[in-house]
């Protein structure tokens, strides 16, 4: 009957202390941002706020995942991305194509792709054998906007 008893009462300490805690309810409801997973996951570039990728020049198509943050959306989404110029040295045209400024994150999927060409550029002169091409995601032009501090992705193109 005692060890009966000592049965009970653990399992009535077990449902009291456990009812007592709060229920985590993990619903985003903030802004939706997009992000460059190599900058979420990568180390970031001496002095800079993005990683730096190394490519070799004339690598061709290097695409670099994006991920949505936020609620899945029920039609696609176009996000446009751009060049930082302040911080590229590479050249349109001769060290990199952009394939036109723009991915598509799928209708009901967290993930995109954000693709461009590494060409077989011309050694620039007086360089230390690398250019630098930076990419900043800016959204969707509405709702969907970058994340601030996931927004640039760099590629060190060497010779």
């Amino acid at each position: 009957m005692e060890i009966l008893l000592r049965f009970v009462l653990i399992g009535v300490i077990v449902v009291t202390q456990t009812s007592c805690f709060k229920e985590n309810d993990f619903l985003f409801n903030k802004k939706t941002v997009v992000e460059y997973q190599a900058t979420v996951v990568t180390s970031l570039a001496v002095g800079k706020t993005y990683p730096l990728l190394a490519v070799k020049n004339g690598a061709g198509a290097q695409t670099t995942q994006v991920n949505l943050v936020g609620a899945q959306r029920t039609k696609d989404e176009v996000i446009r991305f751009s060049v930082d110029k302040d911080n590229t040295t590479a050249v349109e045209g001769v060290h990199y194509s952009l394939k036109g400024g723009t991915f598509t994150i799928p209708a009901n999927a967290s993930l995109g792709s954000c693709a461009i060409d590494i060409l077989t550029g011309t050694v620039p002169a007086n360089t230390t054998k690398t250019v630098d091409l930076v990419l900043t995601l800016e959204g969707n032009g509405s709702d969907i906007l970058p994340n601030e501090n996931y927004r640039k992705v760099g590629y060190r193109i060497s010779f």
